[in-house]
Order: C-alpha cells, then sequence, then structure tokens
C-alpha cells in the first residue's frame, strides 16, 4: 500500500511540475476553425497543419494551413520558445501551445469608423482608403450578426495559438 501511495504522489507531483498541459489529440487545422465556438482562450492544444510560412523578421510567427488557403490559423513563438526554424516551411507541422482570442465587437467597430470619419476632416483625409476600411467594418458587422443568429455571441473572434513547442513532421 505504501509503495502505491509513494507511486500516485511521485506521478502527481510529476504532472504539476511538468509545466505544461500538453492537449491530449493533436486536431487538423480545419477541426481546430470548426471547434471555436466550444473552445475558450487559455485552452492548451494541439494543431497539425502545412506551414505555408515562416514570418522573415525574426522567425516569430508562422502559419498553418489546412485543406485550403480559406483555414488558416496564425501560430506565435512564445517567449520560452522564442523563434521558429525556418526549414519547418512547406511541411507539416504540429504545433503545442495555448490558444489566444481577440475579440470584435459592435463598440470596438462604432469608434473605428468614427476615427475613420474624423480622418476625413483633416488634409491628409484618405477617402479611398476610409472607403475600403469601411467596406472591412460592413463584412465585420454581417460576420457578428451571423455568428450571433448562429451562437449567440455578439462578437467576431480572431483566433492565434501561443506556442512553446513544436515538431515537423519527418
Amino acid at each position: 500500500m505504501k509503495k502505491i501511495f509513494v507511486f500516485l504522489f511521485a506521478s502527481v507531483l510529476f504532472a504539476a511540475c511538468s509545466g505544461r498541459n500538453e492537449a491530449s489529440d493533436v486536431l487538423g487545422v480545419d477541426e481546430l476553425m470548426q471547434s471555436f465556438d466550444f473552445r475558450n482562450a487559455g485552452d492548451t492544444v494541439a494543431v497539425k497543419g502545412f506551414c505555408m510560412d515562416v514570418c522573415g523578421h525574426g522567425s516569430t510567427h508562422i502559419t498553418l494551413m489546412g485543406s485550403d488557403s480559406t483555414h488558416v490559423i496564425a501560430a506565435y513563438a512564445d517567449e520560452s520558445l522564442g523563434s521558429f526554424d525556418k526549414s519547418i516551411t512547406y511541411q507539416d507541422v504540429t504545433v503545442y501551445g495555448v490558444l489566444q482570442e481577440q475579440r470584435v465587437d459592435t463598440a470596438f467597430l462604432d469608434d473605428w469608423e468614427y476615427r475613420l470619419d474624423e480622418s476625413l476632416k483633416g488634409p491628409n483625409g484618405n477617402p479611398e482608403a476610409v472607403a475600403q476600411l469601411k467596406g472591412q467594418i460592413v463584412e465585420l458587422r454581417d460576420s457578428i450578426a451571423a455568428r450571433s443568429a448562429r451562437v449567440g455571441k455578439n462578437y467576431w473572434s480572431s483566433w492565434t495559438i501561443s506556442v512553446y513547442s513544436y515538431k515537423a513532421d519527418e
């Protein structure tokens, strides 16, 4: 009995001290994107995708693609990882990290639209650029409305992964 207790205690201590909880299942980029409405910022994930780009400025982030170029997610090296090796470009890569969410809601869009309108009042206003950005705001509003109807969330989310470990397929 004493040996079992010591083994269990050591196992719990090892798990607690390992520092990171590994995600149990490796998801493809497509699967991850389909499950965003059911995930939370801060979830630990393992995601596999095709590395279509390694940032040229310090190699601090990569772009992983799923089945096509409409299914992509940016993965950023956290402080402990620092950067990615450029040799992983055009390879299947599995990243281990934490989901990060940036929310865009209607209040943010209202403020952005106000600032764009104000920029036109000055001598350096750029109506063409403002019109293009306002078109993007309309698309975001439509996306927010569709998501609200679908899952009841009144914001649009942009997701990234803060990566602490990765491996390229051989």
